[in-house]
């Protein structure tokens, strides 16, 4: 009696599990192609191109060999993306990064503001405590979060590596503010 209530708990137990997780497809984790139509866009560039031009000393170890750095430091090439209501630098990012399925990672700071860990298995920290991933739009460098963003028909959003706060790649906000943070 004994061995058949403990097989039922098993039983039990393994169904209760099944109900509980989540199964789903590659294309359902990576959202279906299409979903909505709209006949607005934006460009979307991402790359990694200063990683090209350091000393791989300067590099973590794991970034080193891992051979996540693309030859030409490009991770998406510059193209159009379809712009929907609302959407935001940080959405678009998110979504041509699914489409692709390029390893994304990202930690919501609040309901609002999103912060980009890592992208293409490139994290911050991985040149130094000055690297990490920023953004641009129409070559303006935003003082808030990519998620608070709001994006309109037509803009250029550039997503790329710093491996010195931004200096490297453009942005001169550090420089003439005294070194105040913000994010991306």
């Amino acid at each position: 009696m004994k061995k058949v209530i403990a097989a039922a708990a098993v039983l039990l137990s393994a169904a209760a599990l099944v109900f509980a997780l989540n199964f789903e497809t590659v294309d359902d984790h990576y959202g279906a192609k299409g979903e909505r139509s709209s006949n607005r866009s934006v460009t979307l560039y991402v790359n990694c191109i200063e990683l090209l031009d350091i000393d791989e000393t300067s590099m973590s170890s794991a970034l080193r060999s891992s051979g996540v750095i693309p030859s030409d430091g490009i991770i998406i090439p510059e193209g159009e993306y379809p712009l929907h209501e609302g959407d935001t630098a940080f959405d678009v990012l998110r979504s041509a990064l699914n489409d692709k399925r390029i390893h994304f990672d990202y930690t919501s700071i609040s309901d609002k503001s999103a912060y980009v860990k890592g992208i293409n298995n490139i994290y911050e920290y991985d040149c130094g405590d000055l690297s990490g991933w920023m953004y641009s739009v129409n070559g303006i460098f935003p003082t808030i979060s990519s998620s608070e963003y709001v994006l309109e028909d037509g803009d250029r959003i550039v997503w790329m590596y710093t491996c010195d706060l931004g200096r490297d790649v453009g942005d001169t906000y550090y420089t003439m503010n005294g070194g105040s943070d913000h994010e991306n």
